[in-house]
């Protein structure tokens, strides 16, 4: 294939290209090259992009999953402050009474170290456990959602 300029008219087929028709062709070659390159370009971006997209897909899910876990650990804590709770005003409530009725309780009070103090009565165990129990089932803010607040 030949290009010529309207000027020119139509060349013989056995005649050289002249050194503008050349440099024409030399440009429309390089250029063709240079914009297979951009291509190959993008599309390696348009894979990189895909793998991130993916992994922040997948990190969403992740993060999913740890909050609904979070949720289940402050259960799971609340229920074990509940239940300490009950058995330090069970223990001080058989310090008055019958201590051989909660033995089993007071083993294992003294050995987390969370025997009620001496003096102390049920209700009031139950009032302070109680909070706790309250002030850890409150959902905590994030921090970013702090700085939104303010």
């Amino acid at each position: 294939m030949t290009i010529t300029h309207p000027s020119q008219g139509v060349r013989d087929a056995g005649m050289a290209a002249s050194p503008v028709e050349l440099d024409v062709r030399r440009l429309l070659r390089e250029a063709r090259e240079e914009l297979r390159e951009v291509h190959e370009e993008l599309d390696a971006r348009r894979e990189q992009e895909t793998a991130l997209r993916e992994h922040l897909e997948d990190l969403a899910v992740q993060a999913g999953a740890a909050e609904v876990w979070r949720a289940r650990y402050t259960e799971l804590h609340v229920a074990y402050v509940e239940l300490l709770t009950r058995a330090r005003a069970e223990v001080a409530k058989a310090r008055a009474d019958t201590p051989f009725r909660v033995c089993h309780l007071v083993s294992h009070l003294e050995k987390v170290g969370l025997m009620p103090a001496e003096g102390a009565t049920p209700d009031q165990l139950m009032a302070e456990g109680l909070a706790l129990a309250a002030s850890l089932a409150k959902p905590k803010t994030s921090t970013a959602e702090a700085v939104s607040k303010s």
